[in-house]
């Protein structure tokens, strides 16, 4: 779950930030389910924190409309989405699902780079040049030094905030956001 997370906290400035330009969504909620869930995984009593949190359903009604879409949106889209597999997560235990926010941050930051270096459609060579780029290598860095756990991160022992820490110096896009509670 704190991997899942950790995809999800590269995400929240960005959807901050597309919350921002077009003065939609919830960004404030965002960063309280976000920080809810983080909360829950150090507390010794994580059931008490998640009980109260809202059904990913009703996360996913922030999701970008059309009316709202500016250049932040395809990340924003991937926040919400994320988040909304972390809640599934957090509910129904189904591991199956932590995968789906690491697709989500991979790809809020292949659409983010594939734009800023204003690329169409992309052949093999170039989707290949598109995956060395240094922001997706950042991205997927995280990723595994997260999944290979203390030792990636260079920690003595596991430890969450270390993780969520590892999350928050590389959020896509290389926006800040919202501060954490």
């Amino acid at each position: 779950m704190a991997f899942a997370a950790s995809c999800v906290e590269v995400l929240v400035p960005s959807y901050v930030r597309y919350s921002e330009l077009e003065q939609v969504g919830d960004p404030a909620l965002v960063r309280a389910v976000t920080d809810a869930v983080w909360s829950a995984l150090v507390s010794d009593q994580p059931e008490e924190g998640l009980s109260a949190l809202p059904s990913a359903g009703a996360v996913r009604e922030l999701l970008p409309s059309e009316e709202g879409w500016n250049e932040w949106a395809p990340q924003a889209e991937d926040a919400i989405a994320s988040l909304g597999y972390l809640l599934e997560l957090v509910r129904n235990d189904d591991v199956t699902v932590a995968a789906y926010p690491a697709e989500r941050a991979y790809a809020a930051v292949d659409e983010l780079t594939a734009r800023e270096q204003d690329l169409g459609v992309l052949d093999a060579d170039g989707r290949e040049a598109l995956l060395e780029s240094p922001p997706i290598q950042v991205e997927l860095q995280r990723q595994a030094e997260a999944l290979r756990g203390p030792a990636g991160l260079g920690l003595g022992t596991f430890s969450r905030e270390g993780l969520r820490a590892a999350a928050e110096r590389t959020p896509v896009g290389g926006v800040t956001g919202f501060e954490r509670s």
